[in-house]
């Protein structure tokens, strides 16, 4: 009975393994099948692929640390002319971030099956990235008084940014005199850290001002302070010298109940360091 149970444990331990590789199988599948129909949306529509580029743009700015709408700011809308990103740097000064891909071009050259199949996506990509190259380079950010001299253009896939660097970095040179710096991800990433960096620095510097300005400020209020209650002990001590002294009110108290006045009320108990004179 023992090895029944055992062999039937084991079967359906067998059943839900197959199970759960036919699962996996179905989902590798799915996402195969999820993954080309994204990849032929992006190749046909330019508004996708873009759109996605700006999507990937936004995961980079936050996985940087930046504070969101305080120092970067994502463009929404579809109005010409503007950039994806505002990225913002200390002392009022700022980066301006366009989301660029030759989609189509990367790809066809990825999947190329031979070299001259693959010179011609070459060609294509060179083609599309010096007109989005051009199209940055006119509308010159640069006109801003807060904005350095060049856009950093965004390519999402790295190895869509290493074809950059084909033909003896032609493409990039190319990028560099329109006063366009491309970047990747990675690339991007880093240099937002730095500029996060320069941010915290930033901050540390103001919360020292900040700091420094209010202990002004409680050192002012203090010995505004202190200037009062001098004023104070001043004025005490003009009252209490009048009750001290020849003729002092509180001995000519002291000689009317001699005399027989009364009171309904004692007078308090005067300090040691008050003497009275008579």
């Amino acid at each position: 009975k023992r090895s029944e149970q055992n062999f039937k444990t084991e079967s359906e331990n067998f059943t839900k393994f197959d199970m759960n590789i036919k699962s996996f199988l179905d989902a590798g599948n799915k996402i195969s099948q999820d993954t080309n129909s994204l990849v032929r949306v992006m190749k046909a529509d330019n508004r996708s692929s873009g759109k996605w580029g700006e999507i990937v743009l936004e995961r980079v700015l936050e996985a940087s640390g930046l504070r969101k709408d305080e120092e970067y700011k994502i463009q929404s809308g579809t109005a010409e002319g503007r950039p994806d990103a505002i990225v913002f740097l200390p002392e009022g000064r700022c980066v301006y971030i366009d989301s660029k891909t030759s989609f189509a071009s990367w790809d066809g050259f990825v999947n190329a099956q031979d070299d001259a199949e693959k010179q011609i996506h070459l060609k294509q990509f060179v083609d599309s990235t010096k007109a989005h190259i051009n199209g940055l380079a006119k509308r010159d950010y640069s006109v801003e008084d807060s904005s350095p001299d060049y856009v950093l253009m965004f390519i999402p896939i790295e190895s869509c940014y290493s074809m950059m660097f084909c033909d003896d970095c032609a493409l990039w040179d190319y990028a560099w005199k329109n006063k366009v710096m491309p970047v990747s991800p990675s690339t991007l990433l880093a240099a937002l850290k730095i500029i996060n960096a320069f941010h915290v620095v930033d901050r540390q510097n103001k919360n020292i001002l900040e700091m420094a300005r209010l202990c002004t400020n409680v050192h002012d209020k203090f010995a505004a302070l202190l200037t009062e209650l001098l004023k104070i002990r001043d004025n005490l001590n003009t009252a209490l010298k009048k009750l001290n002294g020849t003729g002092n009110i509180i001995n000519q108290i002291s000689k009317l109940e001699k005399l027989g006045c009364t009171y309904s009320k004692e007078l308090p108990q005067l300090p040691d360091e008050i003497t009275l004179e008579d």
